[in-house]
């Protein structure tokens, strides 16, 4: 679980922190973030795909590099191609795009977690290249830094926890890799190529289990940005007995875990939808796996009708991305998802949000414009991005703001009043002004025709 996130410099976020701590002790499961149209939402949730990216660029720098030299310097192909695009923009080239723009002072992260009720913090600073990383967690029962990274003055000053870097010869090869790699890449993302590339026995006997848990739960975490739903290479994602619930292939041998998700499924789009009276699987075996597809059997025009998923509503699709990353958060991962009630009816978010936030074991973290949870959800789990005439940004939790609620208000009114900020800009468009300079400007061009 994240218990705050610090951000200095940041694409379009100058200074804010998003506190996740309900008291010293508790951290809060649930957080709604809400704001305006461009105050930085979306941002806010790039930061935590980003810790994930810093991680992994190392080893997904090593495998374009192992492509063919034609397609690796073929940039506008590596941009533009859905087979690559994920890869190209998980590599640290691009580090500049998570700058604020014409910004002099350099960017800073900080990511407050908790593993197993111990709570510890990563923090990042960059510019051109990384400047300055420091990880502090649990040494030895107590807390301590697992390594502190600097550069200064264009030397690298290297200081790592002889108690996590237990193998004195291979902490002096990290230290060697740290002078190789360091700066373009993290140096967890340095321990992680040698997660993936050395034995992991040779691994554990020279590296704590603490760190190498850190990372762990760092990749754990699900992120959904842009609309999109996070994908890993292969080589990272975490092993699911199935990757994709609508549709795809299955071991034979974990068949059973279909007829899990046929019936969780079925329990959910019954209740949901008033004409879904069925949700299945059609199956085709094969020699070692299953070919699986989901259906929904619906009453249409007075007669049940069987539907392929693909054939459903952009917001069915929406839900169905979403499911496995909500039941997720509900056993006890960590889930961020960017604008979740993206082409989803309001009633329907506000049904799926109220009722999932007090079963999640987890932590649920999403940006959305439903103004309608707003009158259900508790305060403590609200936090407004406002926007001053500045354009600085704050993030705040309604509690923050001290507003006694009466009876005849809620958190809804109160935020469409302005109270809490983050409201768009009210004011009438004059939308006549804007249609008579296309017209003047269509009898130019037909005067110079």
């Amino acid at each position: 679980m994240f218990t705050y996130l610090t951000l200095k410099n940041f694409k379009s976020l100058k200074n804010i922190k998003l506190n996740l701590k309900q008291t010293k002790e508790k951290i809060k499961t649930f957080a709604s973030v809400y704001g305006e149209n461009g105050c930085g939402k979306t941002n806010l949730v790039t930061a935590f795909d980003f810790l994930q990216k810093s991680i992994i660029s190392k080893i997904v720098n090593k495998s374009l590099e192992s492509m063919p030299k034609d397609i690796r310097e073929a940039k506008d192909f590596l941009e533009n191609n859905e087979m690559f695009k994920n890869l190209f923009y998980m590599t640290f080239i691009n580090i500049k795009k998570y700058r604020m723009i014409d910004e002099k002072e350099p960017t800073e992260i900080e990511y407050g977690f908790s593993i197993d009720g111990k709570e510890g913090y990563y923090y990042l600073k960059f510019s051109e290249k990384i400047e300055e990383e420091r990880l502090y967690y649990i040494v030895d029962k107590k807390r301590d830094f697992h390594f502190d990274i600097k550069n200064i003055n264009d030397k690298i000053e290297k200081k790592l926890n002889k108690k996590i870097f237990i193998g004195e010869k291979y902490c002096e090869e990290l230290e060697d890799e740290i002078d190789k790699y360091w700066g373009k890449h993290t140096f967890l993302s340095i321990i992680f190529e040698e997660l993936i590339s050395k034995n992991m026995t040779f691994m554990k006997e020279n590296v704590s289990n603490n760190l190498l848990k850190i990372i762990e739960n760092f990749l754990d975490v699900t992120i959904q940005v842009n609309n999109n739903e996070k994908i890993l290479p292969n080589f990272i994602s975490r092993k699911k007995d199935i990757e994709n619930i609508s549709e795809g292939r299955i071991d034979i041998l974990k068949s059973s875990n279909l007829d899990i998700y046929e019936n969780v499924l079925r329990d959910f789009f019954t209740q949901a939808y008033s004409d879904i009276k069925d949700v299945y699987y059609i199956r085709e075996n094969k020699d070692e796996y299953i070919l699986y597809k989901l259906y929904f059997k619906k009453m249409i025009a007075d007669k049940l009708r069987d539907i392929p998923y693909t054939d459903e509503s952009r917001g069915t699709k929406r839900i169905l991305s979403q499911f496995t990353d909500l039941m997720s958060a509900m056993t006890g991962g960590t889930v961020v998802i960017d604008e979740i009630d993206n082409g989803i009816h309001d009633v329907m978010i506000k049904n799926i949000i109220m009722s999932i936030k007090d079963e999640l074991k987890g932590q649920l973290i999403i940006t959305t414009h439903n103004t309608l949870l707003l009158e259900f959800l508790p305060k403590n789990e609200v936090y407004i991005i406002d926007v001053d005439y500045k354009g600085n940004k704050s993030i705040n939790c309604i509690t923050d703001y001290n507003v006694k609620i009466q009876k005849n208000h809620n958190n809804r009114d109160l935020y469409f009043k302005g109270v809490f900020g983050g409201v768009p800009n009210g004011e009438y468009i004059d939308f006549e002004d804007i249609r008579r300079t296309l017209e003047d400007f269509e009898a130019k061009e037909d005067k110079n025709a």
